[in-house]
């Protein structure tokens, strides 16, 4: 049985360090863990296979540390992906790929805890942009955000794996109280406690990383009329914000075209008469996204960080 290499090739903004040695060892996993299985091991490996899970039907894959049949599936899509037997039985090799995706710092293969740092932006005042660069100033308290982040970027590496290894790049994380306030981000807006973030797909269209999202356990999926990107949460795994606990995704009108919740539709979204087919069709009668995005525009995309006025969206 041979473990898949794991790595990146370079790409331009998006470079991450290629990986071909011996995995970090960020955590000490036990010796083996299949159904039946209990405790904070068992939790530990659901964070971080939880986007395996496949269900698209809004069915919530539990972090509770008890190893029941959602866990093995998950654990068998993981294995598979990565070239292991897919046992649904966690052993030596599945840690190792899964130690192979952290870094010793904890934050994960293609994802860095500076791409989730508060923004900076000159339209701000001093007190709003004085934990710039930071997770202070939330909602919950940095160790929490810091969590948050870590359980976000499990999930967007298993949405990057399933999109083709396409790089992800973000344009706005975690938010502090005071800045959120001056963009005018929602006033229960998820990114002030790290469960959020606005991304684009380098080459794929918004409407492809929204349905893949779905499958990938992503409580809250945002799509807007009049903004040029994705907005996926954690909301349901976010408990310091109870009242914002469900699932939250696009509507379909009868073109099949996803809509923000100005009930216009989302950015990309048109009619189309003819046959659709491919991951990006929709159901019904066939409205899809065609925009998708270059390297260079999302490295600028990226750079330029959020609209100064988000008129009260997340």
């Amino acid at each position: 049985m041979t473990l898949r290499k794991l790595g990146a090739i370079l790409v331009g903004a998006f470079a991450v360090q290629v990986l071909w040695a011996v995995p970090a060892a960020a955590y000490e996993w036990p010796e083996e863990l299949r159904e039946g299985s209990t405790g904070v091991h068992v939790k530990t490996l659901q964070t971080r296979v939880a986007g395996w899970f496949p269900a698209r039907n809004q069915t919530l894959f539990e972090i509770d540390g008890n190893f029941d049949s959602d866990t093995t599936v998950a654990v068998k899509l993981f294995q598979e992906h990565y070239g292991l037997e897919p046992d649904g039985v966690a052993g030596e090799a599945t840690f190792e790929a899964l130690n192979m995706l952290e870094s010793a710092d904890k934050s994960t293969l293609h994802f860095e805890y500076a791409e989730f740092w508060q923004n900076r932006n000159s339209s701000c005042s001093a007190e709003a942009n004085q934990n710039a660069g930071t997770f202070k100033g939330g909602m919950v308290g940095e160790a929490r955000v810091i969590k948050n982040v870590r359980r976000l970027m499990w999930r967007l590496e298993a949405l990057r794996a399933k999109i083709g290894d396409k790089p992800i790049a973000i344009n706005s994380g975690f938010r502090s109280a005071a800045y959120n306030r001056c963009i005018r981000g929602a006033t229960y807006s998820q990114h002030q406690y790290g469960t959020a973030v606005d991304m684009r797909v380098v080459q794929v269209t918004n409407r492809k990383g929204r349905n893949v999202a779905k499958g990938t356990q992503v409580h809250g999926i945002g799509c807007y009329s009049s903004l040029s990107h994705n907005h996926f949460d954690l909301r349901i795994h976010n408990d310091a914000l109870g009242a914002a606990q469900y699932w939250w995704w696009p509507e379909r009108d009868e073109f099949g075209r996803d809509l923000a919740d100005d009930n216009k539709p989302c950015y990309g979204e048109v009619k189309h008469t003819g046959s659709v087919s491919g991951s990006d069709a929709a159901t019904g009668s066939g409205g899809y996204d065609f925009r998708q995005w270059s390297e260079a525009e999302l490295k600028e995309w990226k750079a330029a960080g959020e609209a100064p006025n988000l008129h009260g969206l997340d």
